[in-house]
């Protein structure tokens, strides 16, 4: 245990015997850490002096028969507590105007962070944007001056910042900065990151997700811009918590405490209003978030509040949301959080919110500053007091059921639920009418395709992920599916087909109401393409199939190259089967079984496909389909073969956007004729398994 105890008396600079140390006047900031052995009573195992002004503790061991004085220790105690206790301090900054110089506020940073030093803090956290005054609230057009806002290389040797990571570095305290950050590559992002004094590390990063406000400034010139979107781009790091070793100091004696390095997450002002940003840190365990904030407290312009509301009346409101947040979600992640504000009046005319605060997993407010200046707020935090919560009300493990919560991530803006007559049917009015035809055509939510390789060899799975990926919009997602073993590692022929179509299929209804559609990708008339069909609204369809619907819309006449002799006679009579034989100048076998795409030397099969396209060429065809997944990677060798006026199709990529076209205009599979489910007959005959 470690126990947390203020002296009466100051501690000097000094390497003397404990006993020697105490001799000056009392004052209230002093402390040490006495972690005490739990299986020798009188005896202490590490004793921490801290002082005003130097926070770097020495250290002793010893007992208290040793130095008489810590027996009696127990009378001055301010706080016992465990051993993941850490002092946490939110570093509040007040006024910071558009002409004040970069090293009259890094001065201030550094004042601040000595001043939460002093009262033994070991993490400070310092507020969004911290550097300079909050820029994005100005129309710069300017390049060289908007540069000079920004931080550029290494933050902690950029003369511009440099001394702030100097400083907590001798003192040995991490702290978490935000700041404007420009990439080597010339991006920009509103990024704040966590310097572990103790390595001179930045452990992590974060770049702020929820960007608010507009890209073009307001008509009105007197109102209050907030520009983000102009300057920065969307966050691309996600939400990845951290653990930062040596912030708290574990006893050895238990497994537990072993794996007790804090779990941390950063987040940046207008992320702490969005609950996922928080359950995103919440599903890692998290246990301290921290979040840095520049928020107005008068900006009529923006919702919640009218040019003729009271400014204090309207600052006490902006000031009720942030601490509602910080409490709320604190509570329901079960996690410490802190915050700090970027407040004051900045330029003469900007109101900015104070309210920096340390919430605890319960949602109660531990501290929180008094004022809109610099000012320093410290609070204990015992990390063992986030379990309660994660085991019983907020274990997500046995109580979240995501079976329910894919809206959440496949929807962006809001789809309201359709009108209802009095009898209860849904109203035919032409509103209801004109909502229900463009509703397929907004993109408020992420298209979700499984790609399935019915063969067990996963290596034809990653290529073709590694073939479509580039070619995919924001709003469209594919996922690789590889069929489990005992499924065939190849498919070439009836029973191959039968038997990976078995194996995938149970493998894939279980997680089917994750995708919105399904791309088979075997270049035949694959038996999975019609049962997938069957048993799922969701649109389905075959690389070979989607590959000849792009041949006939690109070119009067098509071949296709294919793996062996035999896969060409199938493939005929595919073609047949489509109704397409009348577009087809026939099939080019390569003389290759499907694994030779990979066994073979790749002399070899790029010399046996070229030859086979080219003499489809010579036999009329303007567009050449590749007949197998496994040649997706080889399309680039047959396209120069062939030369630029022929085209040249890949199953993969066709299937794929031949399926988002289908999903935009709204189109599901048809379940009035063939593609009618026969689970009720199964059922009927006591074969329900599938």
């Amino acid at each position: 245990m470690t126990e947390i105890y203020h002296l009466p008396r100051q501690v000097r600079r000094s390497r003397t015997p404990i006993a020697a140390i105490f001799s000056n006047s009392p004052t209230a900031d002093d402390k040490i850490r006495l972690q005490v052995h739990r299986d020798k009573p009188g005896y202490f195992s590490d004793l921490h002096i801290y002082t005003p002004h130097d926070s770097i503790a020495h250290k002793y061991t010893g007992s208290t028969q040793r130095y008489p004085f810590v027996s009696k220790l127990p009378s001055f105690t301010r706080r016992a507590t465990m051993a993941r206790t850490v002092r946490l301090a939110a570093a509040q900054m007040g006024t910071t105007n558009k002409w004040d110089t970069r090293e009259h506020t890094l001065n201030r940073m550094i004042t601040l962070l000595r001043n939460a030093a002093s009262q033994g803090a070991q993490l400070v956290l310092f507020p969004e944007v911290a550097f300079t005054t909050f820029f994005p609230r100005y129309l710069i057009l300017d390049e060289t001056e908007l540069k000079s806002w920004f931080e550029h290389g290494d933050i902690r040797t950029a003369p511009n910042t440099k001394a702030l990571f100097d400083v907590a570095h001798e003192l040995g305290v991490d702290i978490s900065v935000g700041f404007a950050e420009a990439t080597d590559d010339g991006d920009h992002y509103n990024s704040c990151i966590y310097y572990h004094a103790q390595s001179g590390s930045i452990l992590s990063k974060y770049r702020k997700i929820h960007l608010p406000g507009d890209f073009e400034p307001l008509p009105d010139p007197k109102a209050v811009n907030q520009l983000e979107k102009r300057y920065f781009l969307p966050g691309n790091l996600g939400f990845k918590a951290f653990r930062v070793p040596g912030l708290v100091e574990p006893e050895p004696s238990t497994a537990e405490q072993k794996q007790g390095d804090p779990i941390l997450g950063m987040m940046i002002c207008n992320d702490r209003r969005w609950a996922e940003s928080w359950r995103a840190y919440g599903l890692q365990g998290v246990e301290i978030v921290l979040c840095g904030y520049n928020t107005n407290g008068f900006a009529p312009q923006f919702w919640g509040q009218s040019a003729d509301m009271d400014p204090k009346e309207a600052e006490a409101f902006s000031l009720f949301h942030h601490k509602l947040v910080m409490q709320a979600h604190s509570y329901t992640n079960a996690t410490f959080s802190v915050s700090s504000a970027r407040c004051g009046l900045d330029d003469g005319e900007y109101p900015l919110i104070g309210g920096s605060t340390i919430v605890d997993p319960e949602g109660r407010i531990l501290a929180e500053s008094k004022t809109v200046e610099d000012e320093v707020i410290v609070a204990d935090c015992d990390l063992d007091l986030c379990k309660p919560g994660k085991k019983r009300t907020f274990d997500f493990g046995r109580h979240r059921r995501i079976e329910h919560y894919r809206i959440l991530a496949e929807q962006t803006g809001v789809i309201e639920p359709p009108l209802l007559t009095a009898e209860g049917t849904v109203r035919e009015d032409a509103e209801t009418a004109k909502q229900s035809v463009s509703l397929p055509l907004q993109q408020t939510k992420k298209f979700r395709i499984l790609l399935v390789n019915p063969n067990s060899t996963k290596y034809m799975t990653d290529k073709c992920i590694e073939m479509v990926t580039p070619t995919l919009p924001p709003d469209v997602h594919v996922d690789g599916f590889t069929a489990p073993i005992p499924a065939p590692t190849a498919v070439e022929g009836s029973l191959d087909g039968v038997l990976s179509a078995a194996e995938a299929i149970r493998a894939i209804l279980p997680i089917a109401d994750r995708y919105d559609a399904f791309l088979v990708a075997c270049y035949s008339d694959h038996p999975l393409i019609k049962a997938l069909r069957e048993e799922l609204p969701s649109p389905v369809v075959g690389i070979m199939e989607a590959s000849l619907f792009a041949a006939r819309t690109l070119g009067g006449r098509f071949g296709i190259v294919v793996t062996s002799s035999r896969s060409a006679v199938l493939h005929t009579d595919s073609i047949r089967h489509y109704g397409l034989e009348g577009f087809s100048v026939g099939v080019q076998s390569c003389g290759l079984g499907v694994l030779g795409l990979e066994e073979k030397g790749e002399d070899v099969v790029l010399g046996a496909m070229c030859d086979a396209a080219k003499t489809l060429v010579e036999r009329g065809a303007d567009t050449i389909t590749l007949g197998c997944a496994g040649m997706t990677k080889l399309k680039a060798a047959v396209e120069k073969a062939v030369g630029p006026d022929v085209q040249v199709i890949d199953g993969v990529v066709a299937g794929v956007h031949h399926l988002v076209g289908i999903l935009r205009m709204g189109g599901r599979t048809a379940k009035k004729g063939v593609y009618a489910s026969s689970r009720v007959g199964r059922a009927a005959r006591g074969q329900e398994f599938v």
